[in-house]
């Protein structure tokens, strides 16, 4: 398999996390072995941030990279959009330190864009790590002063694996389980991209608080009332476009099988550091 970048460059805008102002991302090709750089073109300098995940910080929800203390706030959705397409190499430049909330807290705007400027092969091999032992990293956190325990399992595959269950027993959400295998940028179109963020209705005006007025895009879940899911486990989906965005900051793609049980961003970027001590770097 060739590494991928873009034929042409493409536009995106949306309004950012924080619901304050527009904010655009313009993606350009980029030359075999770059990765993924962001580009923060309204500093000074342009200073750049790789998709990597010594820049990696989570809080209020969201993954950031941060570094000399330059911003990229929310990259999961924007993350998950390029891997699930295969892209490898890639310049995104920024007018805002924030990437853009579109289609409803989904990855569908962008995965469309990126489509339209024509993913295409490099002369040049794709590079992955490959799980050869289980690894597994754990967490835990108190919601509702009952304490939930999350675990994130690594085990060896073929090709990149993704199976995810969403379990909180005090929740109205019921136990559901969601599974993708990235095979073909189809199936990561069809079954992925369009799988919306989500809150239960009695945690909307808190997080509103934290993070902005773009919850307002976000599907709301509430106790007793049917929600217009798109999915019966479109919850679970969303959950691994997360994964898959998160663990895009480890530099290369990964032949394993991630296995989540209640994790989330925080659990995410811990199995990627491990990742990472893994393979020395």
């Amino acid at each position: 398999m060739m590494q991928k970048s873009i034929r042409n460059s493409v536009q995106c805008t949306g309004i950012s996390i924080t619901g304050q102002f527009q904010s655009t991302v313009t993606f350009e090709p980029a030359h075999p072995d770059t990765g993924i750089v962001f580009v923060r073109d309204d500093l000074e300098g342009n200073p750049e941030i790789e998709c990597l995940v010594q820049y990696a910080q989570t809080d209020s929800r969201r993954t950031s990279l941060v570094k000399n203390n330059q911003r990229i706030e929310h990259t999961e959705h924007i993350l998950a959009a390029i891997s699930g397409l295969g892209i490898d190499n890639l310049k995104i430049h920024l007018d805002t330190p924030h990437i853009p909330v579109v289609s409803q807290f989904s990855c569908r705007d962008f995965v469309d864009a990126l489509i339209k400027a024509e993913p295409v092969f490099q002369p040049k091999p794709k590079q992955y790590r490959t799980i050869t032992e289980p690894q597994w990293v754990f967490d835990s956190f108190q919601y509702n002063g009952q304490r939930f325990d999350s675990i994130l399992i690594a085990l060896p595959a073929s090709v990149p694996t993704y199976t995810y269950l969403l379990d909180y027993p005090s929740r109205q959400l019921p136990t559901q389980l969601a599974h993708y295998k990235l095979t073909t940028d189809v199936n990561f179109v069809s079954e992925l991209s369009s799988a919306r963020s989500y809150i239960m209705d009695y945690e909307f005006d808190l997080v509103k608080k934290l993070i902005g007025n773009a919850m307002d895009q976000c599907l709301v879940i509430s106790d007793g009332r049917e929600a217009n899911l798109r999915w019966d486990n479109e919850p679970a989906r969303h959950k691994l476009v997360d994964l898959l965005g998160d663990l895009t900051t480890i530099g290369k793609p990964v032949k394993g099988h991630f296995i989540g049980i209640r994790t989330g961003h925080k659990t995410n970027i811990k199995m990627a550091k491990k990742i990472m001590e893994v393979f020395g770097e």
